[in-house]
């Protein structure tokens, strides 16, 4: 039963993940569109997934738009476009990762939040992309504990 339960919320954190990035991508598109990049739809589709990797996220979604844009925008335009993906970059991880990961796992915000930085610390970029589902998995086996069902209030909702 547990492990069952397990399998579902892991399931539900790559769905989750797969919104966030076609969220990011969708307005990447729209953004890169609005400022004339070229190829903005394949831009910006890569962009926002690529915002998503841990550590070089903000780095790895800038190179398409930059590269593309380099010598087709004009410099101004250039910094307006890597403004808008650090602008999305962190609306998504700290907004839209803690709320709709979260939310989808119904894990505490606040506890997704330190999961990530808790487990980003111990393990690096790996820490980053196991942090919700130990997390979860970890609230999943807390709530089938009866000492430890407290904690398990505590990073629920």
């Amino acid at each position: 039963m547990t492990l069952g339960l397990i399998g579902k919320m892991l399931q539900s954190f790559i769905v989750g993940n797969l919104l966030i990035g076609l969220l990011i991508s969708a307005v990447s598109i729209a953004a890169f569109g609005l400022l004339h990049v070229p190829f903005f739809y394949f831009v910006g589709f890569l962009s926002g997934f690529l915002s998503l990797v841990p550590y070089l996220g903000v780095v790895l979604a800038m190179v398409p738009p930059v590269l593309v844009g380099f010598g087709q925008l004009e410099s101004s335009s250039l910094l307006v476009v890597v403004l808008c993906v650090i602008g999305m970059h962190l609306l998504a991880l700290n907004v839209l990762y803690p709320k709709l990961l979260g939310g989808r796992l119904r894990i505490n915000p606040l506890a997704v939040t330190i999961a990530l930085l808790f487990w980003g610390t111990i393990w690096g970029a790996v820490g980053l992309v196991l942090a919700i589902p130990i997390t979860g998995a970890i609230k999943i086996i807390f709530d089938h504990v009866d000492s430890m069902k407290p904690y398990a209030d505590w990073l629920g909702e």
